[in-house]
């Protein structure tokens, strides 16, 4: 799984992921059975402990009140944090889509619709991905991280689109020319497209931004091997 859906790394920690990633882990007693729609407790305690119990009843409440209100947008999300405790990230992203199809603009607000965009990447669906990406634009056109998230897809999809990331990457870089995050995209993009010249441009302003980023190690030696016609290997951050 990836780490940013774990904890928001890499710089997508939103409004939402904020209060979404920050849970506890109801003390260890709650994991996912399979095939089980429900989430319960297990373990030597399990259904022993009167605060377990309480735990169990707080969680099926929870995810019966979202199954018996779909126009609730809160009790929607409220399932998704649950099934994101114990790792279930489908079911966590079947209630998310369902809070944002009730309401589009919180869900954008509280980076829901990146969640669910970085979900996708994860799964290497970078179609869905954009789409997504896409929606938490519309709601913040200007938000910086989820516009360098999207130049990504073009990056890694196949075929990759090394001009359309190169276009979102330098619509960050004119407000921030050292954001170190676009820098890094830009400097692969640029590989992606063979354009030596601007790929060591891009990672001389990286190095500049922040000397010690350790992609700049593992992206020189891609430019040199694509200045002397060697096959080039696009690293992942």
């Amino acid at each position: 799984m990836n780490n940013k859906l774990k904890i928001g790394a890499g710089g997508l920690i939103l409004g939402f992921a904020v209060g979404f990633f920050y849970t506890k882990s109801l003390n260890g007693a709650v994991v996912a059975q399979p095939g089980n729609a429900e989430v319960q407790a297990t373990g030597p305690n399990a259904g022993g402990a009167p605060n377990q119990q309480a735990m169990m009843a707080t969680v099926k409440e929870t995810i019966e009140k979202a199954k018996n209100n779909p126009k609730d947008f809160n009790a929607q999300v409220d399932a998704a944090r649950i099934y994101n405790q114990v790792g279930r990230i489908p079911e966590t992203i079947e209630y998310l889509k369902k809070a944002y199809d009730i309401n589009k603009s919180e869900a954008s607000k509280q980076g829901i619709t990146s969640y669910i965009g970085q979900y996708y990447v994860d799964q290497k669906s970078y179609d869905e991905a954009e789409k997504w990406f896409m929606r938490s634009l519309e709601g913040n056109p200007e938000d910086k991280e989820v516009k360098i998230e999207l130049a990504a897809t073009f990056i890694d999809r196949e075929p990759p689109q090394a001009d359309r990331a190169i276009e979102n990457l330098q619509a960050v870089l004119k407000s921030n020319p050292k954001d170190a995050h676009a820098l890094t995209h830009l400097v692969q993009a640029y590989l992606v497209k063979k354009d030596a010249r601007n790929a060591e441009d891009a990672l001389g302003r990286l190095k500049t931004a922040e000397p010690g980023n350790e992609m700049i190690s593992k992206l020189q030696p891609q430019i040199e091997a694509l200045k002397a016609g060697r096959p080039v290997s696009i690293p992942k951050e």
